[in-house]
């Protein structure tokens, strides 16, 4: 399971709430591998996960813009290899259903590099946006 710790708060109000619905989602995905879930209630999960991580990103995207990041580019490229990546995970699910490998890549991938990418790329993002619009 993933706690979301102090060390990963952006100190963006808008990019923190979604961060912590994320990781609720997240855990609720984790969830399904140690459950016997059905093929339809993760089928749903994955799919409002893979939505939701679209939406965060376009929305982090659209603040970096806004405070012309000077790293937009390659934090854009980030989130796109993930939605690569979480597309995988979604089709090998589609063709196997919740099997030990898709359970362990899952895991591996949400844990890995959510926590990741929100602990150094988020939290770098949030100190400039913070610099650029202060209180």
């Amino acid at each position: 399971m993933i706690t979301l710790t102090n060390d990963m708060l952006t100190g963006v109000a808008k990019i923190d709430e979604q961060h912590k619905e994320l990781v609720k989602r997240l855990n609720d995905a984790l969830s399904m591998g140690t459950q016997a879930a059905s093929k339809e209630t993760t089928q749903k999960t994955l799919g409002f996960l893979g939505e939701y991580i679209v939406k965060h990103f376009n929305d982090e995207e659209a603040l970096q813009r806004k405070c012309n990041y000077g790293k937009y580019e390659w934090h854009k490229g980030q989130h796109q290899e993930y939605v690569n990546e979480f597309k995988k995970l979604r089709e090998e699910f589609a063709a196997n259903g919740a099997s030990p490998k898709f359970t362990v890549s899952l895991n591996v991938s949400l844990t890995n590099w959510i926590v990741k990418h929100i602990k150094t790329v988020d939290v770098d993002f949030g100190k400039h946006y913070r610099a650029q619009n202060p209180k």
